[in-house]
């Protein structure tokens, strides 16, 4: 398999803004790289268009059809646009995503329908459409995650113990959706698991084959991730009994993509609460800055071989960064150059060569991550939170204990 990136080219096809950074990172490996985020609507205002644009090495790719010939591999790190994927595979190009394998993130309670013929273990749940049908089933059932299927932009999980809990969030959807919100909404409901373990598998997966050593890892969320280079069979128990159910699913798929599993396990059973079919974003960053053999991971990925990966560091540690500010406003954000490489922005544009993170029509008070790799866990805490200290921006904010406690955390998990 003699391959040499340097000579190829990689076109990244990013349907929201957030891995802009990917797009970065390939400058390392391939010869040309570029970069598409769709931005044609009737009234553009030319917020999408900028994302991308001056990022070193990056060439900013406007109109998609007329240029991704042009490029030899195509990758998709997002979870949208899986049926132009397999219209691509069909023409012939090269191309690393999820497919229509998607379908697993985005139709949640089709998905649980799924896991329940593979016999998975499954918490009591319920599809139910609207909010007033979603109020008349809190009335008698709490203590209930709420999710709403594929449109993200109109809100994440919430945890309802009670109705009351997310009154106001309801009442928000009627005023904003009107009758869309409560005779049309989807939602998918599921029995809260107390006191139980949280894993989960990052990586990535090859119509239905994982790759032999993988980094297995803790989340804070929307705070921090820390993660460990392992063998795949030292991974949690729990992780390999979900993947040995799953990659019957994705090999249907022909899944060639980034993958990961939110899982809880409790009394011997292990509960699938989410599955994501795109780049992770925390964990995806660091996994990807630690793969010294990413463009073959990639390229030979998109035509179904998988290859086993080389990770240059046994730890790695990520910081997210978020600032209120940001979500209407466009942030500059500075750091010291030699930093440059460590920083993982959303929506990132350089202009005069300064660095902005620029919102987007979904509002987002994340601006992105600080990713330090080393082989002690000491030392990735250490210089993570030393990286944080020299980014600047107005109302920019972390929390580095995040970071300590999912060290601690992951310390019950490691064999």
């Amino acid at each position: 398999m003699s391959f040499n990136p340097i000579e190829k080219s990689v076109l990244v096809y990013d349907s929201g803004g957030l891995f802009c950074s990917m797009a970065e990172l390939l400058t390392q490996f391939f010869g040309r790289v570029g970069y598409f985020y769709p931005w044609e609507t009737s009234f553009p205002d030319g917020r999408e268009l900028m994302v991308g644009f001056g990022v070193p090495g990056v060439g900013r790719v406007k109109y998609f059809d007329r240029e991704y010939k042009n490029y030899d591999l195509i990758v998709f790190p997002d979870v949208w646009s899986g049926d132009l994927q397999e219209d691509l595979r069909q023409r012939g190009h090269r191309v690393w995503g999820s497919g229509m394998g998607s379908n697993l993130e985005l139709q949640r309670w089709e998905t649980k329908e799924k896991l329940k013929k593979l016999g998975m273990d499954m918490m009591p749940c319920e599809k139910l459409i609207g909010t007033r049908a979603l109020r008349e089933y809190l009335k008698d059932h709490p203590d209930q995650y709420v999710k709403i299927s594929a449109m993200r932009g109109i809100g994440e999980t919430c945890e309802a113990k009670t109705e009351d809990d997310i009154e106001g969030w309801l009442l928000e959807l009627e005023s904003r959706y009107r009758d869309i919100a409560t005779l049309f909404l989807p939602f998918t409901v599921e029995q809260a698991i107390h006191d139980a373990k949280e894993v989960g598998y990052d990586g990535w997966n090859i119509d239905g084959e994982f790759p032999e050593t993988a980094m297995f890892g803790i989340e804070k969320k929307d705070k921090a991730y820390f993660g460990t280079v392992c063998p795949y069979d030292d991974l949690p128990q729990g992780v390999l009994d979900v993947n040995g159910e799953l990659w019957k699913l994705l090999s249907e798929y022909q899944y060639r993509q980034f993958f990961s599993t939110e899982i809880r396990e409790k009394d011997g059973k292990n509960f699938v609460i989410d599955l994501t079919c795109r780049h992770a974003s925390p964990a995806g960053e660091v996994i990807l800055s630690n793969c010294d053999n990413l463009a073959e991971v990639l390229w030979f990925g998109a035509e179904g071989k998988l290859i086993k990966p080389e990770f240059r560091h046994q730890f790695g540690a990520q910081l997210i960064l978020t600032s209120e500010w940001a979500e209407e406003h466009c942030q500059l954000i500075t750091f010291p150059e030699e930093l440059r490489s460590q920083i993982k922005l959303y929506n990132h544009c350089v202009i005069d060569g300064r660095d902005w993170v620029i919102p987007q029509v979904a509002k987002m008070k994340h601006l992105g991550s600080i990713v330090t790799l080393a082989d002690t866990p000491e030392e990735a805490v250490e210089l993570c939170k030393e990286a944080a200290e020299e980014v600047s921006g107005f109302d920019v904010e972390y929390d580095p204990d995040a970071l300590d406690h999912a060290v601690e955390e992951m310390k019950e998990f490691v064999k």
